[in-house]
């Protein structure tokens, strides 16, 4: 990936509510392919950051750029556009429509996007299948198990290919053989140049990132120690 340009490029950040100083002059660079973890203590502004990194938020001053783009600068139309076509989001809740099927779930973005209903479904079919739940693409979102469910959810947010995925506490309610495979599902993506921005409690989680920062009264911090990868 050497002389490719950043996903993204956060300068001097900062986000307040009413007199409360959240997110205290932050800045990161994250490059194709990372896998970048985020820890804290709740309430230190992770969720908040990651908002404003994901357009989902506006900061009160600094600048975001994804794929060289000014995302401050851009109208609200532009910034659908750019959450739709560049990037992914992955919650701790999987938030599927539960009486949609499996792969409509997963179709979604990329239908609405294109406007071609069954190429959308050819796609998640074979996402669908790459993360072994070929056989449940017909099951209904509110019957898959938690596991299952965010398997999915990771499926739906890269069915597009994003250049980056924005990951807020993906495994926070798995079990350990759920998480490993979410893991998995978002290392293979990686694999492939797509970035990976995942706040997380979990240092197992930390410890699969190729790096780690540490949130603290709102400022970011390398945490210490290697990173396994």
């Amino acid at each position: 990936m050497s002389g490719a340009q950043p996903v993204l490029v956060a300068d001097d950040l900062v986000r307040r509510y009413g007199d409360r100083v959240v997110i205290n002059h932050v800045s990161l660079t994250v490059e194709p392919g990372e896998m970048v973890s985020l820890m804290g203590a709740s309430g230190c502004g992770k969720t908040t950051l990651l908002h404003m990194l994901g357009t989902l938020d506006r900061p009160d001053g600094g600048q975001v750029r994804i794929d060289g783009r000014d995302v401050v600068a851009m109208s609200t139309t532009e910034r659908n556009t750019l959450r739709r076509e560049r990037l992914g989001f992955v919650f701790q809740q999987s938030n599927l429509l539960p009486e949609l099927t499996t792969r409509e779930n997963v179709a979604l973005p990329a239908w609405r996007a294109s406007g071609h209903r069954r190429e959308a479904l050819a796609r998640a079919d074979a996402l669908l299948a790459s993360f072994g739940l070929a056989k449940r693409g017909d099951a209904r979102g509110r019957v898959l198990s938690l596991g299952e469910a965010q398997r999915v959810a990771v499926a739906r947010a890269i069915i597009n290919d994003p250049q980056l995925v924005l990951a807020d506490e993906p495994t926070g309610s798995l079990d350990t053989e759920a998480a490993h495979a979410v893991l998995d599902a978002l290392a293979a993506i990686c694999a492939g140049g797509t970035a990976l921005l995942v706040v997380t409690h979990d240092p197992a989680v930390a410890a699969r990132c190729t790096r780690r920062l540490a949130m603290r009264d709102g400022q970011l911090q390398t945490q210490a120690g290697p990173a396994a990868v």
